[in-house]
């Protein structure tokens, strides 16, 4: 067994250390901040996750908030045709339900769990001298933390990168005593498309200390008319900033946040970040490597709520190809096949996607939107493949093959009919 080192206490680099415990790896993570730190701090997040990394979870015994709150089951979209005009509606269910979990008590919950399974937490600040005697200690070293973590280890990929700042400022919040913005007849993630402004999405989501609540996420057009949180000074604020932005963009939303509130002062954020794509492999001054993984090295804005879904499946490819590897020296060689195998099955759609939508609705998306409106398994597709990117390709990219989707689900849509009739 092949011992290793995990430099980040996240979702990327805590699923990781979970799947190689299953196999009787020794593993040791290194947190810079301890359980009690990470519960009292502010949200850094949004936290939603799709049914594959679900999945990933309750495979390794991790999932102990199932049954807790509300399992999201689809998702309801209004497209603003101006502000304060909903000119469609689009929903649809998913085949595998997503939840959300505060990571303010995931984490904790899980690093203790860690421990009992016979991993080894060791609670300390790491720098890039740390990381040379790590890469002395262990056979792999895996560095998992993100932006502001050890800058220039890991080198921008400028061909993967387009972004050269935020493409949108970001707020969020954590609400209780919110009524269902959906209409669904099932929990949905509600979407919001405000065209030239930005995008806003609620979620049931599962609070550190109150349980099943909301989450609203606002992703502001720098400059536009969602773009009024930066200065916000407290929750209360910052709710009633919220509460401007429904009633100016869909007042049909607006009373379902009579009597809610934030939750406390540390349930809300705001912010913003510059997407980017890093190459994984990081060189130490001794001359030896680190492995990038999860926010170290695919960094999405949050619109298409990629983060920990991307980082629980680059988690997942990176244990499964350690596993194979056997005993074999972890080279640089390796490093850089296994993370671009990754890219290529994964990553790079899940990028795409992500920097699809930050970008405005090409003609044939929107012809595609509008579709999925009136035909149902378009609005399904539509959503279930927010986990499970890489199947909107190669369509999304072709008017052609879109067009040919549509036409095709709209004459399976009247067959059924017929046959039921």
């Amino acid at each position: 067994m092949r011992d290793i080192g995990i430099v980040g206490a996240g979702q990327a680099g805590l699923l990781l250390a979970f799947a190689l415990r299953s196999e009787g790896y020794p593993v040791t993570l290194y947190s810079d901040r301890t359980p009690e730190q990470i519960f009292n701090a502010r949200i850094q997040a949004t936290t939603y996750l799709f049914g594959r990394a679900c999945q990933y979870e309750r495979e390794l015994g991790l999932n102990f908030w199932e049954g807790q709150g509300d399992h999201s089951q689809g998702g309801d979209l209004d497209i603003c045709g101006a502000p304060g005009t909903r000119a469609l509606r689009v929903y649809g269910r998913v085949r595998v339900p997503g939840m959300a979990v505060d990571l303010r008590v995931k984490y904790p919950r899980w690093l203790g769990e860690l421990e009992r399974r016979g991993g080894t937490v060791v609670y300390h600040s790491m720098d890039s001298q740390g990381l040379e005697a790590l890469a002395s200690r262990h056979e792999l070293v895996v560095v998992t933390t993100g932006r502001n973590s050890f800058p220039g280890l890991f080198e921008r990929d400028a061909e993967r990168s387009p972004h050269t700042r935020p493409a949108r400022n970001l707020a969020a919040m954590v609400i209780r005593g919110m009524r269902t913005w959906n209409d669904t007849p099932f929990p949905a993630l509600k979407f919001v498309l405000a065209p030239g402004h930005g995008e806003y999405f609620s979620m049931p989501y599962h609070d550190r200390i109150r349980g099943p609540e909301t989450c609203i996420l606002v992703e502001a057009i720098p400059g536009q008319g969602l773009d009024r949180f930066g200065d916000a000074r407290d929750a209360a604020e910052m709710f009633a900033r919220m509460r401007g932005v429904v009633h100016d963009f869909s007042p049909w939303l607006e009373s379902r946040l009579e009597g809610a509130s934030i939750v406390d002062e540390s349930s809300w954020l705001v912010g913003g970040f510059t997407p980017m794509v890093r190459k994984p492999v990081g060189r130490l001054a001794s001359g030896k490597v680190v492995l990038g993984l999860g926010d170290a090295v695919i960094l999405n804005d949050p619109i298409a709520g990629q983060g920990l879904n991307c980082a629980s499946k680059a988690a997942h490819a990176l244990f499964e190809a350690i596993r194979e590897w056997g005993d074999r020296p972890f080279t640089e060689g390796w490093m850089q096949e296994t993370s671009e195998r990754f890219w290529q099955r994964e990553g790079k759609y899940i990028t795409a996607f992500t920097n699809l939508l930050l970008s405005p609705a090409s003609p044939h998306m929107q012809g595609f939107l509008g579709a999925a409106s009136e035909v149902r398994s378009l609005g399904d597709l539509f959503f279930d493949n927010f986990g499970e990117p890489q199947r909107f390709w190669p369509w999304i990219d072709s008017a052609e093959q879109t067009q040919a989707l549509i036409a095709e689900a709209a004459r399976a849509e009247v067959k059924q009919g017929a046959g039921g009739a």
